[in-house]
């Protein structure tokens, strides 16, 4: 992009450049036929002249792509110089029209014009004086009766400084312009990059207000919800008790589960709407305490055609342990609960084992239990928001994502092992954040 910027500056100054040059040209062409006034020399101002304009302009029109027309008029104002001298009888001051054309060429930023340029003043001056001092008539070099060879190569090696001046000067000019187009460009793409990060960030500042007003919709109404829920599910209760026919009884079951169904889903999404809206918080985790509280919790949870699930613990707690405990609960929670609810018939002991090591860097969570199990190719689906195995799933389709997202949250990972008819064994890692505000 920097270097198209630079190419478009050069194609804009040589535009205008060429502009001024047919300016310069005509003059210098005008000034031959006014010096032919004085010193009767038609033949060679015009046919000098208009030979030296035929060239440059031929080579502009067929070589429109290249710069060798650049070239050509370096030598052209070389020519120049030489026809003045010629005219003029050879008044030698009119060397000086190289330098005035040497100048003219900086305006192209291209050093490597003044080449030409300096090859044919030296070509010049070293033939026609010699020419001229062997006796060589009408050669018009120099009015000076003689000139020695220290002289010329002094005259030499001024007129080269002059040139190598101008050089320099379109040189120093290309590359102060691209240094300012570099300087442009990036103070552009800053601009830009600052721009597109304020687009950003009130992008997202927006997202967070929509998610957040989102997440408090959804806690609200589901919130609000339960309590009519409570309500039905106690009228059931009454007509449970107030009726023995087996055909009441039955249906009164049937709106029982449902309703117990419909709340469990409520709860799934109130734990979502938490896990999303809650911070990450920074408290010391005593896992037995944590385990503890989340059995009692679902102690009970089924129904009577379930069996009872024995919920082992094993806590290994080597070192404190930081984390956010809500988030810690709510994944336990999940994950033992799932395991008491999807049982195998076949299994004589159904069991939940939650085992924790904690080490000075994480905690290793192991939750394992002898379920229905999760066939292979539904390992990776099953963590999906609303996902079920099959159509008896009895839950939501939420837990599991939330046990996820709860997950990521604490920058933890979790993965699982499964076989149909053996179990499922969950394994997380959870980092442990250590407080410097909190004793170790």
């Amino acid at each position: 992009m920097e270097n198209t910027i630079h190419n478009a500056l050069l194609e804009q100054i040589k535009h205008k450049s060429d502009k001024l040059m047919n300016y310069f040209l005509i003059s210098f062409y005008i000034c031959g036929l006014l010096l032919a006034f004085f010193y009767d020399t038609w033949l060679i101002a015009v046919g000098v002249g208009s030979l030296s304009l035929m060239a440059y302009y031929s080579t502009k029109w067929l070589l429109p792509a290249s710069n060798a027309y650049q070239y050509v008029l370096s030598v052209v104002f070389g020519i120049f110089m030489a026809q003045y001298i010629y005219q003029m009888h050879g008044l030698f001051e009119m060397h000086f029209i190289a330098f005035i054309g040497s100048a003219i060429l900086v305006t192209y930023q291209n050093w490597k014009l003044q080449i030409p340029l300096a090859l044919l003043v030296v070509v010049h001056h070293a033939s026609f004086g010699y020419l001229q001092y062997i006796g060589y008539g009408n050669v018009y070099f120099t009015q000076l009766p003689y000139m020695t060879l220290q002289t010329f190569i002094i005259h030499g090696i001024l007129a080269t400084v002059v040139f190598f001046i101008c050089g320099l000067w379109g040189y120093q000019l290309n590359k102060l312009n691209r240094r300012l187009i570099k300087q442009t460009y990036e103070m552009g793409r800053f601009q830009e990059e600052q721009l597109q990060k304020k687009v950003l960030e009130r992008s997202n500042d927006e997202l967070r207000k929509s998610n957040k007003e989102l997440d408090s919709f959804v806690y609200s109404v589901s919130h609000d919800l339960r309590a009519p829920l409570s309500s039905v599910l106690g009228v059931v209760g009454l007509c449970e008790t107030a009726t023995e026919d087996p055909f009441m009884l039955k249906n009164v079951g049937l709106i029982k589960t449902s309703i117990k169904k419909l709340d469990g889903f409520i709860i799934d999404i109130l734990d979502y709407s938490r896990n999303s809206r809650m911070e990450v918080t920074n408290c010391e985790i005593h896992f037995n305490e944590l385990l503890s509280e989340v059995s009692n919790n679902l102690k009970f949870m089924g129904n009577e055609e379930q069996r009872k699930v024995s919920i082992r613990t094993i806590v290994n707690n080597g070192d404190p342990f930081y984390s956010d405990k809500s988030r810690l609960s709510i994944i336990l929670n999940n994950l033992i609960s799932n395991g008491m609810r999807y049982q195998n018939p076949q299994a004589p002991d159904p069991f939940v084992e939650v085992e924790v090591n904690v080490s000075k860097s994480a905690a290793s969570i192991r939750v394992k239990d002898n379920g229905v199990g999760i066939d292979k190719e539904n390992h990776e689906k099953v963590f999906r928001m609303f996902y079920r195995v099959s159509n008896k799933s009895i839950g939501s389709g939420l837990g599991l994502y939330i046990v996820k997202e709860a997950v990521v949250k604490l920058n933890g990972t979790i993965s699982l092992t499964s076989e149909v008819g053996k179990g499922t064994e969950f394994s997380i890692q959870i980092p442990n954040i250590w407080n410097t505000s909190m004793p170790r």
